[in-house]
């Protein structure tokens, strides 16, 4: 989590347009998430990209990609997949996410 955390500008956005349209800060979107998985709710998790294409213009770029995944939540095993766009500005210190949005499927 703390990976994610400095890989996100301040002020970076995260969004979820479906299936419940929501708007996060990077703690936002963290906190439920190192919950999920502190309290062993979340095991065997994977995700994958299924397609991906990547687009950069100076220190700007953007990737779309549609991705699956698969794990077990409170003992329940589950599968599902969706689509995601990534927002990148190049900083000081490298490549850095400005915006992350994504339509879950499942």
């Amino acid at each position: 989590m703390a990976r994610i955390r400095r890989l996100v500008i301040p002020g970076g956005v995260i969004v979820l347009t479906g299936p419940k349209y929501s708007v996060f800060t990077i703690d936002e979107f963290i906190e439920p998430r190192e919950r999920l998985l502190s309290k062993g709710r979340l095991v065997e998790f994977s995700e994958w990209e299924t397609s991906e294409r990547t687009e950069i213009a100076n220190d700007i770029a953007s990737r779309f990609g549609e991705y699956r995944k698969a794990g077990a939540l409170d003992g329940r095993p589950f599968e599902g997949g969706g689509t995601k766009t990534f927002q990148f500005v190049r900083t000081p210190e490298g490549w850095r996410i400005a915006a992350f949005s994504w339509y879950d499927q499942s």
